[in-house]
């Protein structure tokens, strides 16, 4: 249960979505940046008590049947916003505070949203796409696992942020957006940058 009840997360997360890929899609720095960034406008809309960077959850015991499509024994999603003020999210194994159903997917009862975030210009030849379909099945495993495990709960709002940004090659959204579409519970959240990060004639970046 959120302590905002007519709380609008789906717009509140979209308008960080948006201002964040307008105001830093012409940027070109290290992925981790971006989600810096990212985590600041979510930040302004949700407060700092409530945004929250890669939880570990670990998916080897999940049942279910879309597992076959996650190829890693761990998801940690992107960037999360809790239903409640106040941040408690220690590592599924943790000694201190172990996870109660062994794998942390109980953590999603806490959470409003899960989202991933992928940036062009942090690749050098723009997006793969194995890996975007890897991110989008993360979240979907999450989703489905935590549905059969937790049936009376809520599941969180789940958000596949995409930046295409990359300086000279344009991503095609196509095969992404029907892959999603095929991905209950998984939006895609689709940003063109207009202005993109520069280069120089020669390819060197003189100080």
């Amino acid at each position: 249960m959120t302590t905002y009840p007519d709380e609008q997360v789906d717009i509140k997360f979209k308008a960080a979505w948006s201002v964040f890929a307008q105001t830093c899609g012409h940027f070109w720095a290290p992925e981790a940046s971006y989600q810096a960034w990212f985590a600041h406008y979510l930040i302004s809309q949700f407060g700092i008590d409530r945004v929250a960077r890669e939880p570990k959850i670990h998916t080897k015991l999940f049942t279910s049947p879309l597992k076959a499509r996650y190829k890693n024994g761990e998801a940690e999603p992107d960037a999360v916003i809790t239903r409640r003020p106040g941040i408690t999210m220690p590592h599924y194994a943790n000694r201190l505070g172990k996870a109660s159903d062994d794998s942390g997917l109980g953590l999603l009862k806490d959470l409003a949203v899960i989202s991933e975030l992928k940036i062009g210009a942090t690749t050098q030849g723009s997006f793969k796409k194995d890996a975007l379909f890897q991110d989008v099945d993360k979240l979907a495993l999450l989703l489905d696992e935590f549905s059969r495990e937790y049936p009376d709960s809520p599941a969180p709002l789940a958000y596949m942020c995409v930046l295409d940004n990359h300086n000279t090659k344009e991503f095609d959204y196509t095969e992404l957006r029907a892959y999603c579409s095929a991905s209950p519970g998984v939006q895609l959240l689709e940003g063109t940058a207009v202005a993109r990060p520069p280069i120089t004639p020669d390819r060197r970046i003189t100080r």
